[in-house]
């Protein structure tokens, strides 16, 4: 059996159960209406939702009228969970650092949600959306974020946060330059995190008998740690969140695509 990771498919699944909807994003619905403060429903809008997980998000936005949504997702057993429960929601798979592989532009509204703070290069990343936003379009980011720069010296030493890579507020337009993307909002979350991470913990107890059950006890001590930890760095200020918007600007060619190397855990690297 694989070891547990809350990225993969299953730690997704859990997630699902434990929040009572496809999510594996912080908040819930709660966080995806404060991602879409200002947006009207649309329903000629087209979304591009990047990093769709299981697609309970995807699902959210296009029943609630906002547009019709493409989800972009890397792992292919999410990829198979997301079609299979949502299959009002069109979903393909491909890596954001190839994004234009796998999808078709251009799109009005592009978001992610917990997605880009797991991604190697984050800018190629960037790039491939800007170049498959439409003339006006938006991208929002609900993101982890390194609100005091403490978050490397926080987990040094500890593997399971080597790959993390949260949004350093004060990077925000170095990082989105060239992108096409310019920076036109960025708000601390903070304070909305630490609630939903203890919401998130209480929610795990409430549901100890359930996760069992259903994926055993060594995915319970997982999870439990996990999300405790991350409440633990959140209090601390090691780790915040951080809400982004930013505005398409001139549509820039898509930059060379990033050679991807598939590891023997399943997981990829440039």
């Amino acid at each position: 059996m694989r070891a547990p990771a809350m990225n993969n498919a299953t730690g997704k699944d859990l997630l699902a159960l434990v929040r009572e909807g496809d999510y594996a994003h912080p908040g819930e619905e709660e966080a995806i209406r404060l991602l879409l403060t200002g947006v009207r429903p649309d329903g000629h809008r087209r979304i591009l939702d990047a990093g769709c997980g299981g697609a309970g998000t995807a699902a959210w936005v296009q029943a609630h009228g906002y547009g019709a949504v493409t989800g972009i997702e890397i792992d292919a057993e999410t990829v198979r969970l997301a079609r299979e429960r949502h299959p009002e929601v069109k979903i393909v798979s491909g890596d954001l650092r190839r994004a234009g592989d796998a999808v078709d532009g251009p799109f009005d509204l592009v978001y992610a949600m917990t997605v880009l703070y797991a991604v190697p290069d984050q800018r190629a990343a960037l790039a491939q959306l800007g170049a498959l936003a439409a003339p006006g379009a938006e991208l929002r980011l609900l993101e982890y974020a390194d609100p005091h720069g403490r978050f490397a010296a926080a987990t040094s030493g500890r593997s399971s946060y080597a790959w993390w890579r949260p949004l350093e507020p004060g990077r925000l337009h170095e990082l989105l330059s060239g992108t096409g993307w310019a920076l036109a909002e960025s708000r601390d979350l903070g304070a909305q995190f630490e609630r939903w991470y203890v919401e998130l913990c209480t929610r795990i107890a409430a549901r100890r008998e359930a996760i069992v059950e259903r994926f055993g006890a060594e995915w319970l001590a997982f999870a439990s740690a996990e999300y405790a930890g991350i409440l633990e760095m959140v209090r601390a200020g090691e780790l915040g969140g951080i809400f982004v918007r930013a505005r398409a600007t001139e549509r820039v060619p898509l930059p060379p695509a990033t050679r991807i190397v598939t590891r023997s855990d399943g997981g990829t690297e440039p």
